[in-house]
């Protein structure tokens, strides 16, 4: 029968590395009793401040850019209480110091920056804009918005190649009408083009007579002869 192995009350080696790598000191005794080995990751950035009247401070005014009523009526505690736990003379609560520390590493505070107001993230896990109605993106369709604007950008080009191509045929046109006020030689052309047009669908490959390496309609071999 196998011996029960006892889990080692510290980070298993994949923990240790995960806080190597974020640059976190494990130093709750209490921690690795409670979670033996495995770490989940909410109990490793729990670990990530240590709890001060000092970093209290910081977090509230630097990086919640929160005053002191808007703190206190957050947490529901007097004006009072907020100001005693930031002269140390009262012990910070450590459920107090995680709620403001989860706060401000939450998706929805990041999403509260004054560029991102009204946007936020439904339960469908897409973000959803305020500006164009029921407008919202998934992470994959996110991936793709620098190619989208790759070919926004291609679009740009070809319609200012286009742009510069018709600008001097527009010119010409212009020209023309000035030359013509009363549009005499474009009616004229107008006129022609239509003439060739009738021409052109009164031929079909019928009446086509190949001649050595040329061909003639049979039509205009007669109007030829008639001439």
């Amino acid at each position: 029968m196998a011996k029960y192995k006892k889990p080692m009350p510290y980070p298993n080696k994949t923990c240790q590395w995960s806080y190597y790598m974020q640059a976190i000191e494990p130093n709750s005794h209490e921690i690795n009793e409670a979670f033996p080995e495995y770490h989940p990751m909410w109990i490793i950035q729990s670990q990530r401040k240590t709890v001060s009247a000092e970093y209290f401070k910081l977090m509230r005014e630097h990086i919640l850019k929160m005053s002191r009523n808007e703190c206190a009526a957050y947490l529901r505690v007097s004006v009072s209480t907020v100001r005693r736990w930031e002269a140390g003379s009262s012990a910070i609560p450590f459920v107090v110091f995680e709620l403001l520390r989860v706060v401000s590493e939450s998706i929805n505070f990041k999403l509260s920056d004054k560029s991102w107001q009204g946007w936020f993230i439904n339960h469908n896990g897409r973000l959803v804009s305020p500006d164009r109605g029921n407008l919202s993106f998934s992470p994959d369709e996110l991936s793709f918005i620098r190619e989208t604007h790759q070919i926004k950008a291609m679009y740009e080009i070809e319609n200012r190649k286009m742009r510069a191509e018709i600008e001097p045929l527009r010119t010409e046109l212009a020209a023309l009408k000035a030359a013509d006020p009363n549009d005499g030689v474009l009616n004229e052309l107008k006129t022609i083009e239509a003439k060739l047009s009738e021409i052109s669908a009164k031929v079909s490959p019928n009446k086509v007579v190949h001649i050595g390496n040329k061909s003639k309609t049979t039509e205009s071999l007669l109007e030829i002869k008639a001439a």
